[in-house]
């Protein structure tokens, strides 16, 4: 490879979004990671197992509600078509976000007693009661990711993580900080967001026909249900129910500080959409897709280190209460390099070749697997098999993406 295309490969339009999206998305990071840094030393082990499950619970429910209308927002929202699609975004998400809430809300006891851990009855209330924040979240940060006005869009998420670690701060140094209020702070501080979306976006709600309407929520259906599916966190609820709440906070502590890499992901599969949808040849798309693998090697290589250096690591980060989870935070560096790298062609298949059901099957293929390996490691081996478990998973799910979207986009 000359120097000339390597300059090509690296100094594009895409690598400035980029770049503009990974530091926003760092910034971001590097706040949200002080809060789970402090979180876990404040709680010990098992009340932030506790903490940990409410977030994946609340989180699931999230997406339930979302039904994938952020994912259509960045694929259909484009010029004319502009307000139309936000206007059917903004409608689905207020119907969806109450309806998904106040269900939630009354369920809540039933799902605690399912857990065996009567005491998260009303941490899953809070859970609940935030949803509608978390939706609007998330529709100004995709409306303005469509606008392409990155810097904006981090925004908005920077603000609820910065507002969340004041929050935090001040309560450990001037009252008494325990898991009730630590599950407030975290799910409500999305107000803010929210008023921040709302300032950095206008909408002009305009009426929609019933066609355009089913039509945007067609596309959706598949990525909606891949999302839910993939979001059921079976990871954290069999570990509580067969091993404990200790087993799960030295499962979900390193498994939290690695969740960079979600938000990495996500907002990398967002500068890849709207690039994708825009290609009229497979040869531009290969092209492309060599340009965004230049992306993945810096990431592998931290991801390395962390998991060469993982024991001094987690002394630092967490304190001796964590040791256990040295070999946790090996082996899920390890998975979440390949989650990484299977963004570029999950987005070749969702965002090139439009094929929301075969991301669906890919997504019921990852979780299959994952429930597989969790049922049979984690009786062994508890929080050291939920980590194999999902590296595993990750390793496979990124082959098979990887052999569908270039093999097709070959022809």
């Amino acid at each position: 490879m000359t120097a000339s295309t390597l300059r090509s490969l690296i100094f594009t339009r895409t690598s400035k979004d980029t770049a503009i999206v990974f530091t926003g998305t760092l910034v971001n990071v590097l706040v949200g990671g002080l809060f789970f840094i402090l979180a876990p030393r404040i709680l010990g082990p098992s009340d932030f197992g506790l903490f940990s499950t409410v977030i994946a619970t609340g989180m699931l429910a999230t997406n339930i509600a979302n039904f994938g209308i952020d994912t259509g927002i960045l694929r259909f929202a484009k010029g004319e078509d502009f307000n139309k699609i936000l206007s059917i975004a903004l409608k689905s998400y207020l119907f969806l976000g109450f309806f998904i809430g106040i269900l939630g809300a009354s369920i809540s006891p039933l799902i605690a007693s399912f857990l065996n851990q009567s005491e998260l009855t009303n941490l899953f209330r809070i859970a609940f009661a935030a949803i509608i924040f978390l939706l609007l979240t998330n529709f100004f940060v995709a409306g303005l990711q469509a606008k392409e006005e990155f810097v904006k869009a981090s925004l908005v998420n920077i603000v609820s993580n910065v507002l969340r670690l004041i929050l935090l701060v001040l309560a450990v140094i001037f009252l008494k900080t325990g898991l009730t209020f630590i599950t407030f702070i975290f799910f409500f501080v999305t107000i803010a967001s929210v008023i921040f979306g709302r300032i950095f976006l206008s909408v002009k709600l305009q009426k929609i026909g019933k066609e355009k309407f089913f039509d945007f929520h067609k596309y959706n259906f598949w990525i909606a249900i891949s999302l839910i599916v993939t979001t059921i966190p079976f990871d954290n609820y069999l570990l509580l129910m067969v091993a404990g709440p200790v087993q799960v906070g030295l499962y979900a502590a390193p498994f939290k500080i690695l969740t960079v890499l979600h938000q990495l992901s996500s907002s990398f599969s967002r500068v890849l959409a709207p690039r994708f949808t825009s290609f009229d040849t497979n040869l531009k798309a290969k092209i492309f897709v060599l340009k965004s693998f230049t992306v993945v090697i810096p990431i592998a290589i931290i991801l390395l280190l962390v998991a060469i250096f993982s024991a001094p690591f987690i002394n630092l980060i967490f304190g001796r209460d964590y040791e256990a989870a040295t070999q946790v935070l090996k082996i899920l560096s390890i998975g979440f390099l390949f989650f990484f790298a299977s963004v570029i062609p999950s987005s070749v298949i969702l965002y090139y070749f439009g094929d929301s059901r075969v991301s669906f099957i890919v997504s019921v293929f990852r979780v299959f697997i994952f429930v597989v390996l969790l049922l049979i490691l984690i009786g062994p081996y508890k929080a050291v098999g939920a980590s194999w478990a999902f590296a595993i998973t990750e390793i496979a799910v990124f082959s098979l993406s990887s052999i569908y979207a270039f093999s097709k986009i070959r022809k």
